[in-house]
């Protein structure tokens, strides 16, 4: 017995803890009564679902905890329903969380919101729909919405006194024949509750044996002149006085029903609108002791007859900036029925030219147009210069209306500064903006024009009065698409353009640029360009673009399509991309890869192979240059140290030959003549006791002696033609007469051959130098 009392006691103790761990399975939701005035503190109501385990309802306590409190449930996690209302500050909505047994409760679901308790609703109807079921059906209608799940409950008290109730989460609910008593006095009502409130409706009162629905009202008949609703109505045995009947029509430019009560047969509507379409629909009841309506008739509809246009055309007219109104185009609204009256046949456009004498009618055919075009109206032809506005009126077949003025815009006046602005909404552009208070007493209204970048789109437009500086257009705008608006002044003979926004009634996020490149790469930089995205793609003012490599990303202002790399390596691969962002956040990225070159070779190598090597060979030509200014090229006394034939014999392995252009054209005609035939002949007198002499040297044959009067070998050789001829006929221009030094001159002929085919030989050398190689 104690080894088992041991075991129990074991599975108890396992038990426990294994409930303890188990999760509190409960569904938690909190309100706070949004009907009440918002002060510090507010009070929420939480509510949990019937989700707990059987398991460890008796082991988990399920807590409420706000920033400073803990609220328990009054109960454990049982399988039902709990509500506990607590009274938390109003920055601690959002910060509600529970627990179970000390655990944060994984399972408890909290959803903090706002709700309204209910309000009382209408005063149920019931009747016997199916007289062969003949179940009670009755329904009522609730006056609010609460925002929060709520129960209606149908309750009745019958003729013993007893209460009955049935639930239901709609507006109806049905009391089964078995649950009354036939041909007794019934009173019902409906009661509306949640979490934040409950509300009782009015009761009704009726005989269960009255409460049969009727057939709807049959053989209906309507007419448009005039507007007339004649039915019949089956009631057994009554006659038609003892019927009440109610009426309801409307317009077909307004859906809501307008109703009218205590008709038997036949209803008239008094001034009806020309040419508009009305529907009407009836029901009935018989006698006095059956109040139950029947239900509505089918929905009959009818044309009242046209008649002559009332009113004017809305209209407009958009010309190109800077144009000589050769590009306008004029548009219309479409007249509304109430003030067109009939079918508009066509349009009528008149234009008023600069001397208001000539007009040119141009008619434009509804008929023809094409299907897309109904809904933008315009006439769309060039217009004459000297066309000062234009008049457009409605035709129809019962008349047309009175014609409207319009205009033309002038640009490029002087225009005082505006400040337009313009902010998009869900299907909504708010558009306000601020003048000169001076400028607008000459204004007799303003005109907002909005028209969609997105081809194709039709313009349209809004008058505003003068003393209003905001405006809120609606309509068929479309989220993510770019609208151009522009605000005029219109003035008596003429409208004026003021300024113009680009918006977005809603942005999105914008689309990858359409193209992207790398150009200009160098070993550390590259330019990036890309296109701009297009206003009519872009789903949003572009605020700025991103680019960057790998992650890291920099803004680049939104009207700049290119950027420098910089600080690259050279040899390198780089992975660059660009992105838009606009007020929703950043598109998608387009990428590219590119390489940088290999590193150039460094400049200051450059400079030093090939500058050092030029600024050398330039001293050099300076130096050279200075030389033979100095010694080579000009000879200007007759001294033999300025002789290229002895300068040759010491420097003619280091310097080019080369020969002065002025020596090429010297000519001698002084000469002075010192006799030394014997190399023993004392030396002559100086240069006071020599006489000079001048001569003129006339050519003759001279017969050059070899060594001191003796005549060389091979002296039976022919004597040489011309001897005192010194010039050559394939090297020199002009002849020279030959003056020779008999104790110093030889007859070598080799020698002096050579000696002549020396290219920089001067006049001065061939007539006072002797030989090279004379001894």
């Amino acid at each position: 017995m104690a080894w088992r009392k041991v075991k129990v006691h074991f599975i108890i103790i396992l038990y426990l803890w294994i409930c303890s761990q188990a999760s509190c399975e409960v569904v938690l939701n909190c309100w706070w009564n949004q009907a009440l005035p918002v002060a510090r503190n507010v009070s929420v109501v939480c509510h949990t679902s019937s989700l707990a385990r059987a398991n460890s309802c008796d082991v988990c306590q399920l807590n409420v905890i706000t920033q400073d409190h803990r609220h328990q449930f009054p109960s454990t996690c049982a399988s039902t329903n709990e509500t506990i209302s607590l009274s938390i500050a109003t920055e601690e909505i959002e910060n509600i969380r529970c627990t179970c047994n000390g655990n944060t409760a994984e399972t408890c679901n909290i959803t903090v919101r706002g709700g309204y308790p209910p309000s009382p609703p209408s005063r149920p109807v019931c009747a016997v729909e199916d007289l062969e079921v003949e179940d009670i059906s009755c329904s009522w209608t609730k006056s609010n919405e609460p925002m929060i799940p709520t129960v209606y409950t149908l309750h009745w008290k019958d003729y013993d006194g007893k209460i009955k109730s049935r639930e239901s989460s709609s507006e109806s609910a049905v009391i089964k024949r078995t649950e009354y008593m036939k041909s007794t006095s019934t009173t019902a009502w409906v009661t509306a509750k949640n979490v934040l409130g409950s509300v009782q409706s009015e009761k009704s009162d009726f005989n269960t044996g009255h409460i049969k629905r009727p057939d709807p009202p049959y053989n209906i008949k309507l007419t448009s002149v005039p507007l007339e609703l004649i039915w019949d109505m089956y009631c057994d045995g009554l006659g038609p006085l003892d019927k009440s009947c109610q009426v309801q029509y409307h317009e077909n430019s307004h859906m809501d029903w307008i109703e009218v009560g205590d008709r038997q047969v036949t209803y008239v509507l008094d001034d009806p609108q020309p040419f508009t379409e009305y529907s009407f629909r009836v029901r009935c009841h018989c006698g006095h002791e059956e109040k139950v309506m029947s239900s509505w008739s089918s929905v009959y509809s009818v044309r009242t007859p046209p008649a002559a246009p009332v009113g004017q055309l809305d209209v407009w007219s958009d010309c190109a900036p800077n144009s000589d109104k050769s590009s306008c185009n004029v548009y219309w609204k479409e007249m509304p029925l109430s003030q067109a009256r009939g079918d508009v046949i066509s349009y009528i456009v008149t234009l008023q030219l600069e001397n208001g004498t000539q007009f040119t009618r141009q008619r434009r055919d509804t008929e023809s147009q094409h299907p897309a075009e109904q809904s933008c109206l315009r006439l769309s032809v060039p217009l004459k210069p000297g066309v000062m506005g234009v008049f457009v009126s409605a035709n129809t077949s019962m008349g047309t209306s009175d014609p409207t003025f319009m205009p033309f815009a002038v640009r490029g006046q002087t225009t005082p500064e505006v400040n337009l602005s313009v902010i998009g909404e869900n299907q909504m552009l708010l558009v306000s903006w601020a003048v000169h208070p001076q400028f607008s007493e000459s204004v007799l209204e303003y005109v907002v024009q909005h028209v969609s970048v997105v081809p194709p789109s039709c313009l349209n437009w809004v008058r505003v009065n003068r003393t209003q500086r905001s405006v809120t257009l609606k309509g068929d705008l479309r989220n993510y698409t770019a609208y151009n608006v522009s605000l005029f002044a219109v003035f008596n003979n003429h409208s004026t353009f003021l300024s113009s926004e680009i918006a977005y009634t809603l942005e999105g996020v914008p689309p990858e640029v359409p193209e992207i490149s790398v150009n200009n790469i160098s070993h550390s930089s590259a330019t990036l360009t890309w296109s701009p995205i297009p206003v009519n793609e872009s789903k949003g003012v572009i605020l700025h673009y991103l680019v960057g490599i790998k992650e890291t990303g920099s803004e680049i202002s939104s009207d700049r399509t290119s950027v420098l790399l910089s600080e690259l390596q050279p040899a390198q691969q780089y992975q660059v991309w660009v992105s838009a962002v606009s007020a929703a956040g950043e598109g998608n990225r387009r990428y590219t890869t590119f390489s940088t070159n290999e590193k150039d070779r460094d400049v200051n190598t450059i400079l030093f192979a090939v500058f050092i090597p030029l600024l050398m060979f330039l001293v050099l030509v300076w130096v050279f240059t200075l030389v033979c200014k100095a010694t080579l090229c000009f000879v200007k006394i007759p001294d033999p140290i300025n002789s290229k034939t002895f300068k040759h014999m010491n420097i003619q392995h280091v310097w080019p030959r080369l020969c002065s252009p002025s020596e090429l054209t010297l000519k001698i005609s002084e000469l002075e003549i010192v006799e030394n035939l014997d190399p023993n002949t004392p030396t002559p007198p100086s240069e006071t006791e020599s006489e000079n002499v001048l001569i003129d040297v006339e050519p003759q044959n001279f017969q050059v002696p070899d060594e001191l009067g003796k005549t060389s070998e091979g002296g039976d050789q022919p004597e040489e033609p011309n001897r005192g001829n010194i010039s050559k006929p394939d090297t020199w221009a002009k002849e020279y007469s030959e003056m020779v030094d008999t104790d110093e001159e030889k007859d070598d002929d080799g020698d002096d051959d050579e000696w002549w085919h020396q290219q920089c030989v001067s006049d001065y050398e061939r007539h006072f130098l002797p030989s090279v190689k004379a001894n």
